[in-house]
């Protein structure tokens, strides 16, 4: 009995020091798989654990932010019931729908022309771990340029790494320096890869790749995609012809005479023509003169720092717009109507510190004793029928920097001192003969930078013959062309005035 006891007690000694040692060496063994494996194993739960966290967010409740989300979509609507000009009706019922198809496929042209890379979002995620450029990338022409800051950001010690870069369509990539222990496949192609078993040694790689474009364009986006493992990036690239700037010569004696040319339109008011080209001689006697003039009978108008270019009979209002505009030569042109008068007021000087000292466009005066007027525009995103062209009268965006008599405008009076460069830019379109303001300022939103100031003042004189009456008022007709024309030219089915709305 004894000795059975003492093989038991032996056994039972035996078998708990054998799962004692069992025990120990799964410990040490998970423990090796723990400390020497973790970061493969990491590497292989990842995609999976990140899949768990992604729909863990989305099962996340939350709620609106209304006031925040009005501010977001509420001023995206838009809503022609309470129009103070329907576009849309002036086009035919019949031709409606044909006109529509031909609108939407020439505003999808237009829309591929202008489209601008710093239009398209391009998001760096912190999580990723790659360094990439991600704004200001250009090359000309079937020019070659380096990618900077290209790296790999990785804590993770893996046994090889690999990138890969691809362009979308317009060149091909290259590196201009080879590193030892790196392999690079794809050169002069368009997509470049690059393996290594030192992280380091593919970062040195990576500071030698360019770029080569090999399809020309003027101005165009090229989409350079940055690939490491699961993660992809957008790098854009601009590809851009060198363009010759447009300069204007001030002059020895930097004279206002050398920077700002007037240019008007006249159609039978000769009188007020003639005050209006008296009162600029009498405060500036050296400045140029354009007038636009399609009268009939033509009174001359020639004269010293004044050219008079004579224009079929009632070519129209925007055409002689054109036309004055066409012959400037200073960097600056003064618009101003012809039954305007210059006065102590009209410091043309004063426009042109506020031009030569901020990034505006255009910026105008006052007129008679109105006081300042301007007005907030905007295009709010319709549907198929097209936009809406929202108007703010009396509203504006804020003051100019460094002047706090002028404020940021959309519309303002036809006094005004803007660069000729920008305004060439937007034009006159001729189909408006009569009358036209509005629509100016509409083809200029998003182009043109726009104030109005209180500080400089020109006066009015009202002068309506009969006969310019006749021509002036516009008919019915000529209304619906206007029309017409604003909605398929510019997208826009209606005009809201801020004041009819609720």
């Amino acid at each position: 009995m004894a000795g059975t006891q003492h093989a038991n007690f032996r056994q039972n000694c035996c078998t708990g020091r054998y799962r004692q040692l069992m025990v120990t060496g799964v410990v040490a063994t998970v423990s090796l798989l723990i400390i020497g494996g973790y970061y493969q194993w990491d590497e292989v739960t990842r995609t999976s654990r990140y899949e768990v966290l992604t729909e863990s967010i989305k099962k996340i409740p939350f709620t609106w932010r209304n006031e925040t989300l009005s501010l977001l979509y509420g001023k995206s609507h838009c809503d022609c019931s309470r129009a103070s000009q329907n576009l849309w009706k002036a086009v035919d019922e019949k031709d409606r729908d044909a006109t529509i198809e031909r609108r939407t496929k020439e505003l999808a042209k237009y829309n591929r022309r202008v489209e601008s890379f710093e239009d398209t979002p391009m998001i760096v995620d912190g999580s990723v771990p790659l360094s990439y450029p991600v704004r200001g990338l250009a090359v000309v022409p079937e020019g070659t340029m380096h990618i900077p800051g290209l790296a790999v950001q990785e804590k993770i010690i893996r046994q090889k790494y690999e990138v890969q870069l691809e362009t979308a369509d317009l060149g091909v990539l290259d590196t201009i320096a080879e590193v030892g222990r790196v392999q690079v496949e794809g050169l002069r192609t368009k997509s470049l890869t690059i393996r290594s078993e030192s992280l380091s040694r593919l970062n040195r790689q990576l500071q030698f790749v360019v770029y080569t474009n090999t399809v020309y364009d003027i101005d165009a986006t090229e989409i350079i995609t940055f690939r490491y493992l699961d993660h992809t990036v957008s790098i854009p690239l601009r590809i851009r012809v060198r363009r010759a700037p447009f300069l204007y010569d001030p002059g020895p004696d930097n004279d206002i005479s050398a920077k700002v040319t007037v240019v008007t339109k006249t159609f039978l008011r000769y009188a007020s023509i003639r005050a209006l080209l008296s009162s600029i001689r009498e405060f500036y006697p050296n400045i140029r003169v354009i007038v636009a003039d399609d009268s009939r009978p033509v009174e001359d108008l020639q004269a010293e720092n004044v050219d008079h270019y004579v224009m079929p009979f009632a070519a129209g209002w925007f055409a002689g717009r054109n036309l004055a505009v066409s012959q400037v030569t200073t960097p600056y042109l003064l618009w101003v109507d012809d039954d305007f008068v210059f006065i102590p007021e009209t410091k043309l000087e004063n426009l042109v510190e506020v031009l030569e000292n901020t990034r505006l466009d255009l910026v105008a005066g006052t007129v008679g004793h109105n006081g300042i007027k301007f007005t907030k525009m905007d295009i709010v995103p319709g549907d198929e029928n097209g936009d809406c062209l929202r108007i703010h009268d009396l509203r504006n965006w804020g003051q100019v920097p460094g002047f706090p008599q002028c404020y940021l405008a959309t519309r303002v009076t036809n006094f005004f001192l803007a660069r000729t460069d920008s305004v060439r830019a937007v034009g006159f379109d001729p189909v408006y003969t009569r009358s036209a303001h509005t629509q100016f300022f509409m083809a200029a939103i998003g182009r043109l930078r726009i104030a109005a100031c209180d500080h400089v003042r020109i006066d009015h004189v009202s002068n309506k013959p009969p006969e310019y009456k006749k021509f002036r008022n516009a008919g019915g007709d000529y209304e619906k062309v206007n029309r017409q024309r604003q909605y398929f030219k510019h997208n826009i089915q209606c005009w809201i005035d801020h004041k009819n709305l609720p």
